[in-house]
């Protein structure tokens, strides 16, 4: 997987805001419309980038396997290859022994997370987002959309 371009992907404050509901009592997923509002932002933005594939690295990875996991981005679905190892005690962490561990070169993260906002000053991969905004925000999106063309659209470069 080194050579392939990988985007670590949360969901809560970055696919929509992060105290929209989604679990019932049973820690079942809920019909809420308000879940994913921003995931055609996404879309839209990887829609010139067939390689980039996914790994989320929410905390929903510790609730649901992957095949659940994989059918909660919709259309996005074709790109996941998997979920974040907790390995580590922050998310940041985790996402760089992920990135060691599978040789990764192209990634990026985007995420919430207060340890991936204090990791984006040093390193380039990451782009925190505001919990109550997360990818409706313009600047996220010039974010993401700046650091997407370095990543190769094929994978074997």
């Amino acid at each position: 997987m080194a050579g392939i371009p990988v985007l670590f992907l949360d969901f809560d404050g970055v696919l929509h805001p992060v105290r929209e509901p989604a679990l019932d009592e049973d820690f079942r997923l809920i019909e809420n419309p308000g879940l994913f509002v921003w995931r055609p932002i996404l879309e839209a933005l990887l829609a010139e980038h067939p390689a980039v594939r996914i790994i989320v690295s929410s905390d929903w990875r510790r609730l649901f396997d992957d095949a659940t996991l994989m059918q909660l981005p919709g259309p996005l679905d074709n790109r996941f290859v998997g979920d974040l190892e907790s390995y580590g005690s922050c998310r940041s962490e985790e996402i760089l022994m992920e990135v060691r561990r599978s040789k990764l070169v192209h990634w990026l993260a985007i995420d919430d997370h207060p340890s991936v906002v204090s990791a984006q000053a040093e390193e380039r991969g990451f782009i925190a987002c505001a919990s109550a905004h997360g990818l409706s925000d313009e600047a996220v999106q010039r974010a993401l959309r700046e650091m997407l063309p370095p990543l190769p659209d094929n994978p074997a470069g």
